[in-house]
This record gives C-alpha cells, structure tokens and sequence, in this order.
C-alpha cells in the first residue's frame, strides 16, 4: 500500500500506463505496482473492465495509483462547471478504482482546468475546491484519497507551483485530499530540487520522468540524468516521505527503458537507506 504520510521502509516505485496489454511486461519488469487513466477505466465498458480486473488478479498486480483522472469535458473550473455531472463521473470512478485496488487518485487534467483569458481567479478557486471536496467525498467511500497535482504552465495556467496548491488544500473542509509531487512539472517551474520539508504533510504521492521532445512525450529516464533523479528521490527520504514513486510516461512500455528507469529509481533509494545504517 502506499504510506505517504509514514511507516515503511522500503519505497515502492510504480509505472504508469497507457495500455492493458502492458501490464504483463510492468509485472515482469518487477515494478510494484501499475497507474492507470481515470478515464480510461470509466470509458470501458463493463465486459471491458471485467476484462482487465481478471487480468490483474492472474498477474497478482494492482493498480494503486490513478492519473489522467478526466476527459477535457468534465471541468474543475471555468466555464462549463458542473457540480452533478462532477458528482457522478467521481461516483463511477472511485468504484472502479477501488475493485483495483487503488488507494490515491491524482487530480491532474490540464485541459479541465485550463482557463479563458479573463475567468475570475476567486471564482476559479472556489470552483476548484468544491471539484475536490464532491470528489474526495465519493472516493472516502472506498478510503481512497484524492491528490491536486500542480502543473507546469506548458500544460495549463491554474495552480502551477506547489505553495498553490498547499493554499487550495488548506482552505477546505475535509483532509481526505492530499498533493503530488511531481518532478517533471516542478523541473519547468524551479521547484524541482528546493528542500521538501515544507511540503511534507501535505504530499501523497510522487510523479517523475523525462521526456522525448516536448511535454506531450514524457518518457523514461534518461541515464545522463540519473544521478539528478536519484539525488531528487533521496531529498524526499530525507525530508520524511515514504510514499511511492510512480514513472509517468506518454508512450507504450519499452522493456529496456522501463527496466532501466526502474534501476535508476531503486538505486536511490538504496543508496539512501545504506547512509541512514552507516
């Protein structure tokens, strides 16, 4: 399970994924667990579905972190916010991650939360938090907690840096939602290697990965950078986290890469645990 918020002492490091027919190589691989799109699972039918729940349980592998959680249409904020059709999408979604066996949700989406030059700030934020609070409230059903995911301004232009979201969170009346710290975003906006402390109570979750061009090509990790991955998964240890660590990458698995990636990530947090004995 994850324990972001403590106890563990091995990390777990996952994989996100854009296609079921990957999970047998993820499982191979040996990555803990799997990612997958909110809305690819409430875009499959039910026979669907049954399909890939059966799959899991053969590969004795669950799915315990969600991303890509919205299609564009269902909107956080801005014009077109809807508090029912809100309601609703979060309703189908948490059941079926919970039959996976998720336990957090990442509130990403950029498309959902991109605003018209001019949308009102306060009204966007006001949106927001109570897109979160009817989301949270559907997923506590299932002890799934929700995470808002700040978002580097090449994929939209509201809650872009950290101390945003942490603003957001604490103004809401429930604590069932916590943040994900992804490097990738933080990278683009100077955040990526500031000391975490601060930011510790507040994250569940952790995103990395590089990319093959541009931010619609997040890839593998690059071995010339491993050294910055590690020494950034390490800064977390240090301030506390224990959580998990999931590769988020917009391309289909790659064994070699994906096994690499994986070594990379490993390697950090075994380096850190042999310091912490010595």
């Amino acid at each position: 399970v994850f324990q972001a918020k403590g106890g563990g002492n091995i990390m777990k490091f996952g994989c996100a994924l854009l296609d079921p027919q990957d999970l047998d190589a993820v499982k191979g691989i040996g990555y803990d667990y799997a990612e997958f799109m909110g809305k690819y699972l409430v875009s499959l039918s039910d026979g669907e579905y049954s399909a890939l729940c059966k799959k899991l349980e053969s590969l004795q592998l669950k799915v315990l972190g969600i991303n890509g959680y919205c299609p564009p249409a269902l909107k956080m904020a801005g014009p077109g916010f809807d508090m029912g059709s809100i309601k609703k999408y979060a309703k189908l979604c948490a059941g079926r991650a919970e039959a996976l066996g998720a336990s957090m949700v990442g509130i990403g989406s950029p498309q959902s939360r991109n605003l018209p030059k001019g949308y009102p700030r306060m009204t966007a934020r006001r949106q927001l938090q109570e897109f979160l609070e009817i989301t949270a409230e559907e997923f506590a059903v299932f002890d799934i907690e929700i995470c808002l995911e700040p978002l580097a301004p090449c994929f939209c232009n509201f809650i872009n840096f950290m101390p945003e979201a942490v603003s957001i969170i604490d103004e809401m009346k429930q604590n069932k939602t916590g943040i994900i710290a992804d490097f990738y975003n933080m990278e683009h906006v100077g955040e990526a290697d500031l000391d975490m402390k601060d930011f510790m109570p507040y994250i569940s979750h952790v995103h990395i990965s590089d990319d093959d061009g541009g931010p619609d090509k997040r890839s593998y990790l690059k071995p010339e950078r491993a050294r910055i991955h590690q020494k950034r998964i390490q800064n977390l240890i240090k301030a506390g986290y224990q959580g998990a660590v999931s590769l988020e990458i917009d391309c289909r698995i790659d064994p070699d890469r994906a096994a690499e990636s994986l070594a990379i990530m490993r390697a950090a947090d075994l380096e850190e645990r042999e310091r912490v004995c010595i």
